[in-house]
């Protein structure tokens, strides 16, 4: 009270005050009306930005309700252009919905979103037709309300994934063409992961082999197909189990597998190795051809080609070379070549005839092979001239053995319809090393001791010795 008598007593001084009090409103007023207008023109600004972006980008912004066909509400610039259109020129065409857009094959589309319209978002693959025509696939991401008058408002994006679709179906084609490829075939695909050590084929190998295509343990547990690989095959069998569990660059081999028949078939394995971003091995991807029928044919040819056609042992070439090459590989053992020769071979010849003087040698010679190892060679080296070669002799004794033995073959009784030939034959001998280091100096020397026991009557056999 005392502070109003003494405002009263100056009224100057309450003048005053009240223009003070009166200018901070006013200032007051001033910057809340500052404060809107800015905060006005960000809201404008964020939204013309908002609008920019969603007309710019590479995809549709739609407000619809799924009612009256999906009446569109707005859309945005990006979606007219997705389909190919402007958006004056799409409301010209009267095309205000969403069906007016899409495939006829999809038009069950906004059924099917119906079915979704409780989830928290609503998504679905659709095919639109583009303004001239062309099919467009569509994935539509968005959510939903519900109006006041029950109808469903929907609020969703429109992303063009027509390049990726067709991409897809062209690697699912590709893919169907490989497979119906590997089908026609006998060739069987394979992927072996490293890390695993795990072995995926392709169902023809199941059907080939008859066994499981997805082999686990493949390298680290092999001991457990030994039955399955061909005995002289398996040694290459480890070799490629080796070359599969460091990631060889480049993997081939060729063995035999047993079929679901239980007969041994050829095939070869080729592979490539996948290496991950620091350059380490994971996987080898290939196939395992069978290549059984080249590998007969190609067999049978070499088979023609060393062979001698009549007795189909060695021809002199191959015998050669075979023997040459066993005694390179074996320099610290002994070996024995047998030198033989038919007794009066010739008038065999001249008294039934070369028909008959040609089913003589067969006989002997299957008589011979009969005695003698697969490992052990057998050639011929003339017409009624044949050499035996045995590798690793342990001893003379072995040696005198194997010579009676091939003595016993040759001396015998060949029987025909019309006619009993005897036959025999004389043998010279030859020891490595102390009678020759290669070929040609035992075939010498075995030719000296067959020479000897011609002299001495023949039907026997002597073993070279410095003496002769």
């Amino acid at each position: 009270m005392k502070l109003i008598n003494a405002l009263q007593n100056k009224p100057a001084i309450l003048l005053i005050l009240m223009i003070v009090v009166v200018c901070i409103c006013i200032i007051g007023v001033v910057v809340v009306l500052l404060f809107r207008l800015e905060n006005e023109k960000r809201v404008t600004k964020a939204a013309i930005e908002l609008k920019r972006i969603t007309n710019s980008i590479r995809a549709g912004l739609v407000h619809f309700t799924l009612e009256e066909d999906g009446r569109i509400l707005y859309a945005s610039n990006g979606f007219y252009e997705l389909l190919g259109y402007e958006k004056n020129t799409a409301k010209a065409e009267n095309k205000l919905t969403l069906l007016d857009f899409i495939d006829p094959r999809d038009a069950h589309i906004l059924e099917d979103i119906k079915n979704q319209i409780n989830q928290d978002l609503i998504r679905c693959d659709l095919r639109m037709l583009s303004k001239e025509g062309n099919v467009l696939y569509l994935l539509m991401n968005g959510n939903s309300a519900v109006g006041k008058d029950g109808r469903h408002t929907l609020s969703v994006v429109f992303v063009d994934m027509t390049d990726q679709k067709r991409m897809q179906e062209l690697i699912l084609l590709e893919g169907e063409r490989y497979r119906i490829a590997t089908e026609l075939s006998n060739d069987v695909l394979f992927e072996y992961h490293i890390n695993s050590d795990t072995m995926v084929l392709s169902d023809k190998f199941k059907e080939l082999f008859g066994y499981n295509p997805s082999i686990v343990g493949f390298c680290g547990d092999n001991i457990r197909r030994r039955g399955s690989i061909h005995p002289d095959d398996w040694g290459i069998y480890l070799e490629l189990c080796e070359e599969l569990t460091v990631g060889t660059s480049i993997i081939e081999a060729e063995f035999r597998i047993k079929d679901r028949l239980g007969e041994y078939i050829w095939c070869q394995l080729m592979g490539k190795t996948i290496y991950d971003d620091d350059k380490v091995p994971v996987r080898v991807i290939g196939k395992l051809v069978n290549i059984d029928t080249q590998k007969r044919e190609l067999e049978a040819l070499e088979y023609k080609a060393t062979r001698d056609p009549l007795t189909g042992v060695y021809n002199k070439e191959i015998t050669i070379k075979k023997i040459d090459k066993f005694i390179h590989g074996n320099r610290s053992n002994m070996h024995v070549l047998m030198f033989i020769d038919f007794d009066d071979f010739k008038r065999i010849n001249d008294t039934y005839g070369h028909l008959q003087g040609d089913r003589v040698l067969t006989y002997v010679i299957g008589r011979i092979k009969e005695t003698f190892a697969e490992g052990e060679i057998i050639g011929r080296i003339g017409g009624d001239e044949f050499v035996v070669f045995v590798g690793n002799i342990t001893n003379v004794d072995e040696v005198l053995a194997k010579a009676n033995k091939l003595q016993d073959g040759l001396n015998t009784t060949y029987i025909s319809d019309n006619h009993s030939i005897p036959i025999s034959g004389s043998i010279g001998i030859a020891i490595y090393p102390e009678a020759g280091l290669h070929y040609e100096q035992l075939m010498d020397r075995a030719d000296k001791a067959l020479y000897r026991v011609k002299e001495q009557g023949k039907k026997s056999f002597m073993l070279y010795s410095s003496s002769l």
